[in-house]
């Protein structure tokens, strides 16, 4: 019997069959060209997921009016023929696997800012988004007609570079959006007011796509419920979805939020998978064309009782193709075994926002799958590779390896593999991390890389090993800052209290370092009962963190009544009191049951110093190198083994 039949049993959109239900979402990268064309990075990005066994992909948010609807400056453009051969190449790489190729299409109204367009925002009506603050121009009719015209126009580019539909996009609250909710449209015309007005600039779009280019699907990305006073909520977005149905739109895909509602935009990893299902479901009762839904899915066996329970008809993922471009062959021939799971840190969103290249904390290959592919390679040397570590660069590097061809030992003094992992995972929401570490174990378990547990590394018994290459993976310890009074009998690492070691409830519990480590465990500690101040030396907690979870947990934070002390400084302990200064010179003594040291780790590079003089093939990866997490683990672990591979090549 076939696993998740729902997932996998094609469907038709239209006219148009698709293999499955699973839909890549449209997630903008930044891959394409400074002046928007289309890259051989962006490509191969969009290559491997439709390889991957994807259904449908839709493209990310390409421009229909440049500059002003720009949100990015690498962002893909659809404004001009100039486009349509590099979009073309795009639509045959996608559907030369079966898969189906959809483009976005976007204008970002309000929610952009003249540094990325040059030129000052447009808007149905001159309020700013609070989050970007930059007060928009009015649009005239005239224009609002001509900004019609150029999506029908983009809508035909599509068409002719070979894509079976666009996707309008009217979420999130860009343009369309903006013309539809209440909340940013007070125009007085027939642009706005009553909710026929404010359809009026997105039914034309789909008349004129309609009249232009027939043959075409049509899909419309659409806010159920913006998530802000005043703004759409559910029981309009239906029979905005109803008129749009009438219209002749053949797909709805259903997604919430904008800038504005923060975290019912982007969800952080303490939301449930599939929390706003509902909003789809919902829909479902009232029109006939298909519908996908999602939003933070990643269990295939939920996605299919989805589908199985009638809520919608397709699903899209997003983060979770970003962390393993081949899930939908991997669930279909495994299930969740060899899944490489997504951890919900948002880093690939939080570089989005800062006008950077989205890359993956756990998987090194997203955006940089022509550099570090293997296709067709055969690897014929037969070199030897010892790794000493096994945190997440020690078995990264040791499962690349392998897959080049090598035969790998890894050596870790601990009882069992995870580093760094095995404590991350033990704060609130982080279970994720759990699956993470998990699935690393299973994959060097079944790689057939040769792992000694218990085994404390000496550079003596190298001579007898004989590794062709030696790989330092040792990790970090704990940054210990000098305080005056330090006593172990109740001054602690994180290690002993998220591995509660003592069990601490119902306690004064002072943490020294307010980063995203300090602030993680005082959330820990929150469900002990126990009253929680943190000293930071910097203005803000948790800066290092990316900042939707850390918006998340700032509100845990604030409402298990956690006590702030920033720009502050430990001086002293004494007696289980601590002495704090702050910015201004002023003193405080702080009472403390227990006090907690978070501030921060430091490389553990001894050993490759030392084996500097007793190997000529030495490397250094992953925080031993420089402490920068996960993401910088696995990027290292994997290049180290592609640069080594290569130069056997040559």
């Amino acid at each position: 019997m076939k696993k998740f039949p729902e997932l996998f049993s094609p469907a038709y959109i239209g006219k148009l069959l698709v293999r499955n239900r699973v839909v890549m979402a449209p997630m903008l990268v930044s891959y394409a060209s400074p002046d928007g064309e289309v890259s051989e990075r962006l490509l191969d990005y969009y290559e491997a997921r439709a390889r991957g066994g994807a259904g449908l992909i839709v493209v990310e948010a390409a421009c229909v009016d440049v500059p002003t609807g720009r949100e990015s400056f690498r962002q893909i453009n659809i404004d001009s023929l100039r486009y349509v051969a590099g979009l073309q190449q795009l639509a045959q790489h996608i559907k030369a696997y079966g898969c189906r190729a959809f483009i976005q299409l976007f204008h970002a109204g309000r929610q952009t800012s003249s540094l990325f367009t040059g030129v000052q925002p447009v808007a149905p009506s001159p309020l700013a988004c609070p989050m970007v603050k930059e007060i928009p121009r009015e649009l005239t009719g005239e224009e609002i007609k001509a900004i019609e015209n150029r999506f029908s126009q983009a809508a035909l580019y599509a068409f002719m570079a070979g894509f079976d539909g666009v996707e309008l996009h009217a979420a999130h609250g860009y343009l369309i959006n903006q013309f539809l909710s209440p909340h940013s449209n007070q125009r007085q015309d027939e642009y706005g007011g009553s909710l026929e007005n404010r359809m009026r600039f997105l039914l034309n779009i789909i008349e004129k796509i309609k009249a232009s280019t027939p043959e075409l699907i049509i899909s419309v990305r659409i806010n159920m419920d913006d998530f802000v006073p005043g703004g759409l909520e559910l029981k309009e977005s239906v029979v905005i979805c109803q008129h749009l149905e009438q219209a002749g739109v053949q797909l709805i895909n259903c997604s919430s939020g904008t800038y504005e509602s923060g975290l019912k935009s982007i969800e952080p990893a303490s939301y449930k998978e599939g929390w706003r299902v509902y909003l789809a479901g919902e829909l479902k009762k009232w029109i006939q064309i298909p519908i996908i839904a999602g939003g933070m899915l990643n269990n295939p066996a939920f996605a299919n009782q989805l589908l199985a329970s009638g809520q919608a008809d397709f699903i899209f993922l997003g983060r979770s193709l970003l962390a393993d471009s081949e899930w939908p062959h991997k669930v279909r021939e495994s299930g969740l075994e060899d899944l490489r799971p997504c951890i919900r840190c948002n880093n690939c969103i939080d570089n989005n926002f800062r006008g950077m290249m989205v890359d993956c904390t756990v998987n090194p290959l997203t955006g940089r799958e022509r550099h570090f592919s293997q296709q067709g390679i055969k690897y014929q040397h037969k070199s030897t590779a010892l790794v000493v570590g096994g945190g997440p660069a020690g078995m990264q590097v040791a499962l690349s390896m392998k897959a080049r061809g090598f035969k790998v030992m890894l050596v870790e003094k601990e009882k069992s593999l995870g580093g760094l992992l095995n404590l991350a995972c033990l704060p609130p929401h982080k279970h994720r991390v759990a699956s993470l570490r998990d699935y690393l174990f299973r994959q060097v378990e079944k790689s057939g890389v040769e792992v000694f547990l218990n085994s404390c590394f000496n550079l003596e018994g190298l001579p007898g090993l004989n590794p062709d290459y030696l790989i330092i993976a040792t990790g970090s310890k704990p940054f210990w800052p000098q305080i005056p009074g330090w006593d172990q009998s109740y001054c602690l690492g994180i290690r002993a209290v998220l591995e509660r070691k003592p069990e601490i409830k119902g306690k004064r519990v002072v943490i020294i370092g307010g980063g995203s480590n300090g602030c993680e465990v005082a959330d820990f500690l929150l469900a002990g009962n126990n009253q929680i101040t943190i000293v930071e030396q910097n203005q803000y907690l948790a800066a290092d963190m990316e900042k939707k979870n850390r918006r998340d947990l700032m509100n845990r934070l604030e409402e298990g009544k956690v006590n702030k002390r920033t720009s502050s400084q430990v001086m002293e302990i004494k007696e289980r009191q601590l002495l704090v200064k702050n910015q201004q010179g002023l003193h405080e003594w702080l009472e403390a049951d227990y006090i907690v040291l978070a501030t921060g780790f430091t490389p553990n590079n001894a050993l490759y110093i030392e084996a500097q003089n007793r190997h000529k093939n030495v490397y250094l990866i992953g925080d031993a190198f420089q402490v920068k997490g996960f993401k910088n683990a696995f990027l290292q672990g994997e290049a180290v083994a592609h640069m080594i591979a290569t130069s056997l090549k040559k």
